[in-house]
């Protein structure tokens, strides 16, 4: 690959940047969140010259001139570039985009304020230390977001990588920010090889604290040095992850539920008739009604305990079952079980489209070893309620393998970052409760030995449909951990298939 000094990576760069400008309406210069130039109004000049790209833009009242470094990302409608001032050693971010909407420049700017604000804190905390490459640019061929500042720290030939998040972000990024910063981590690593970088810091809102230090002890100190911090105040209280090892969780009683089940029995069969055996019914993980579904897609509840009482219907719709609406119910059962078939009239339907990945975990549960033949078929729970704190926390599919260890099976049809993270909250909770010996006292696998080793986590895709960060996440988990990758074939409502079954590698 050419050197970002020699002229053909420079022509190549220049090229990039001017067919790119030309392909956009409007196009404006931005620099941290703040339009410099509408470049439609403004003149603006890109050349090589004395073996610098150089990027100039001037209009009546001001003007800017830019060492251009190297193409930073290209991202739906948005290049970013890695810049210079003249003379200057920090390296910045110009980005070239249409001018955008109100709604999304305030957010761009709040993000901004928050930027400037977090390199505030840590240019006082962190005295002596380069901050370079901060940015909250989203980039998808990295799977960098844009809810997070990123950076990294230089001291000489070491560095640490950071990533904060605002407290105005999305439950979302809260959830997600321990494998965004891993990716960043990791690419920093493999982009930056003469430079060392052992670990990284996570500056974040109290309301990402507990669940980010949670997984963060399920990492690997050889892999990665987590370290957490709490925004407070204008300033950083550090998080010492110990404190946060040890995931207390409630387990609802499998005779709870069973009893919920037993209970409504004669009601439910009442108003099925001949549907009666072609719809599932489960207890909903709270124990407080009971869901009927037919594969997979909720049809009905019944809800009440002394006075039960059926609704029909999907979610958002339903009615509550009466001598007058019973024919009309019994109509809507029918249509959904012949368009929510394999091979169905009409695919786009709600009936066939809505809840594919419980589909996909009733077809599961009926033949777990379609997943792997080391799995059990004695002992299936799925929706396995597993509270910790206020967290209601649902777990896919348990099992147990047939020598005895038990299997957390996480289930996802689409591409999602956050895969291996969800994976590790379930594999967390059954490991404390297994620890302390609660399964089967709680009615979980009756009559089996059940190992001491900890869980095996089983993340369970269609084959084309892992992230490709996936394998990178997994392999800075604590080597305890074992993972296994299964991926599946696309025809799975046809016949569940098996297209690769593999261990993950965690870290050494």
């Amino acid at each position: 690959m050419p050197s970002p000094r020699e002229p053909e990576f420079q022509r190549k760069v220049q090229r990039e940047i001017e067919d790119f400008l030309h392909s956009l309406e409007r196009p404006v210069l931005v620099e941290d969140e703040v339009e410099l130039f509408d470049l439609t109004a403004a003149r603006w000049r890109l050349a090589v010259e004395f073996g610098k790209l150089l990027f100039e833009v001037w209009n009546p009242s001001r003007s800017i001139a830019r060492r251009v470094e190297e193409i930073a990302y290209r991202d739906r409608g948005r290049l970013g570039l890695f810049v210079r001032k003249p003379g200057g050693r920090e390296t910045s971010t110009l980005e070239l985009r249409s001018l955008e909407s109100p709604e999304r420049a305030e957010r761009a700017e709040g993000r901004a304020r928050f930027r400037k604000q977090l390199l505030g804190i840590l240019t006082r905390q962190f005295s002596g230390t380069r901050f370079e490459r901060v940015s909250n640019r989203s980039d998808r061929e990295h799977s960098f977001s844009t809810w997070y500042t990123r950076g990294w720290a230089r001291q000489g030939r070491t560095a640490w990588a950071f990533l904060g998040l605002s407290e105005h972000e999305s439950p979302a990024a809260a959830d997600a920010v321990l494998a965004f910063a891993l990716i960043w981590l990791d690419w920093l690593r493999s982009r930056f090889k003469r430079v060392t970088v052992p670990g990284l810091k996570l500056f974040l809102p109290r309301m990402a604290v507990d669940l980010t230090a949670h997984r963060a002890t399920c990492l690997s100190r050889r892999a990665a040095q987590v370290e957490i911090f709490a925004l407070a105040g204008g300033g950083l209280a550090p998080v010492d992850a110990k404190d946060f090892g040890n995931v207390e969780t409630r387990l609802v009683p499998r005779r709870q539920t069973l009893a919920l089940a037993e209970r409504h029995r004669g009601i439910i069969r009442e108003w099925l008739n001949d549907f009666a055996d072609r719809v599932d019914a489960f207890p909903d993980p709270s124990g407080t009604f009971l869901s009927l579904r037919v594969a997979g897609l909720e049809v009905g509840r019944v809800e009440g305990q002394l006075s039960p009482q059926i609704y029909w219907g999907l979610e958002g719709r339903s009615r509550r079952l009466e001598p007058s609406n019973k024919a009309e119910s019994l109509e809507f059962l029918k249509s959904v079980l012949e368009l929510r078939v394999p091979h169905s009239e009409d695919p786009s339907h709600d009936y066939f489209r809505l809840q594919s990945e419980r589909w996909l975990e009733s077809l599961i549960v009926r033949d777990i070893t379609k997943l792997d033949p080391a799995l059990s078929p004695a002992c299936v729970y799925s929706q396995v309620p597993a509270f910790s704190g206020t967290d209601r926390g649902v777990i896919d599919i348990l099992s147990v393998t047939r020598a005895g260890r038990l299997a957390v099976i996480e289930l996802k049809l689409h591409e999602e970052i956050n895969l291996p993270m969800q994976g590790l909250d379930y594999w967390l909770r059954v490991k404390w409760l297994h620890g302390r010996g609660q399964f089967q006292p709680a009615g979980y696998f009756p009559e089996i030995g059940l190992a001491s080793s900890p869980p095996l986590l089983y993340l369970v895709s269609p084959a084309f449909r892992f992230h490709s960060s996936t394998d990178r996440l997994i392999r800075y988990l604590d080597p305890a951990i074992e993972v296994v990758q299964i991926g599946l074939n696309d025809q799975w409502r046809e016949e569940v298939k098996v297209l690769f079954r593999r261990e993950a590698r965690t870290a050494p």
